[in-house]
């Protein structure tokens, strides 16, 4: 394996990273770094690779504790920070905002992860499991990579949005008026600020919405403040052509979902019908979750991996 430079990664006082990490930052081709983590090996009778993929404004040590669930069923793992959050290189020099122009960097990314360090590197077969809007990102990427992938799961996929229409109102009224660098209009930036247990959209799980915001304080640079403008727009442009791509619709590789009928984040009747059209596809239905089933009460973690357990016999 090429020697790469290594990457710091969090760790709380009861919450730390699954034995065997290595943290590292990958270039691009554009020079941008990636914050890479992977546990290789770690089990014996290794099953294959799965690369664990995060939503908007997530970063890898949220997933810690899914992580070493993947390691105890006897896989490899590869995560990283999507480019402009976590500890990844960011596109503009304010690190608050979410920035992107086009998806297709995202693509671009997750494609040179895939040929130049994880093919390379660790014994198939390879599966994505994507939350959010890496759900989003790991199906938009079988136009390049369902050979690669042995089968998809996404929890809560960013397929669209309650307020879908009123977003690509605004984006399409006003993009051509503000910068794109500054904050969506209409939308509320946090600045830093923490959103208590009971107002959030996330988790039933008070612990583990806690264990996040403890990671945050640590490293408030880890997390991000608002969306701006260009990323608003990219996110419009990537989920209508989602929506209408043959190749992901006509997919051979095998899809199970996780959807949150309460979630208020995603719009759990847009994955529905957007899944449904996937002659490969099983969605699981969860009736009292919220947005992050990974972080959700043990009692709906547990539904979730007997799914992922059942669904990973029959490939």
């Amino acid at each position: 394996m090429i020697e790469y430079q290594k990457a710091p990664y969090l760790e709380l006082d009861h919450y730390k990273a699954p034995q065997g990490i290595k943290a590292i930052f990958i270039p691009m081709k554009d020079g941008k770094k990636i914050r890479l983590a992977y546990w290789k090996d770690v089990k014996k009778n290794n099953k294959g690779t799965i690369l664990l993929q995060q939503g908007h404004n997530e970063f890898i040590e949220k997933y810690f504790e899914t992580i070493q669930d993947l390691i105890d069923r006897n896989y490899n793992v590869v995560s990283f920070d999507w480019r402009g959050q976590g500890m990844s290189d960011h596109m503009i020099s304010d690190l608050h905002k979410q920035y992107i122009e086009n998806f297709d960097i995202h693509d671009q990314d997750l494609t040179y992860i895939i040929n130049s360090f994880i093919k390379k590197n660790f014994p198939g077969p390879l599966i994505g499991f994507g939350h959010s809007m890496g759900g989003c990102l790991m199906l938009s990427s079988l136009k390049q990579h369902q050979n690669d992938f042995e089968a998809l799961l996404l929890s809560a996929p960013m397929l669209g949005f309650k307020n879908e229409s009123l977003l690509t109102l605004i984006t399409l009224l006003s993009f051509p008026f503000v910068k794109k660098d500054e904050y969506l209009f209409l939308s509320k930036p946090n600045f830093g600020k923490e959103t208590p247990f009971i107002e959030n959209d996330l988790t039933n799980d008070i612990m583990r919405y806690e264990r996040t915001l403890n990671l945050v304080r640590l490293y408030p640079e880890i997390r991000l403040w608002g969306i701006t403008n260009a990323w608003a727009q990219a996110v419009r442009i990537r989920l209508k052509e989602l929506r209408n791509d043959s190749v992901i619709k006509n997919t051979e590789t095998k899809i199970l979902v996780f959807n949150s009928l309460q979630d208020s984040v995603v719009d759990p009747n847009k994955i529905i019908r957007t899944i449904s059209k996937m002659k490969n596809s099983t969605i699981i239905n969860f009736e009292n979750c919220k947005h992050e089933i990974l972080m959700e009460k043990d009692i709906y973690r547990k539904e979730l991996w007997n799914e992922f357990d059942q669904f990973i016999s029959n490939l």
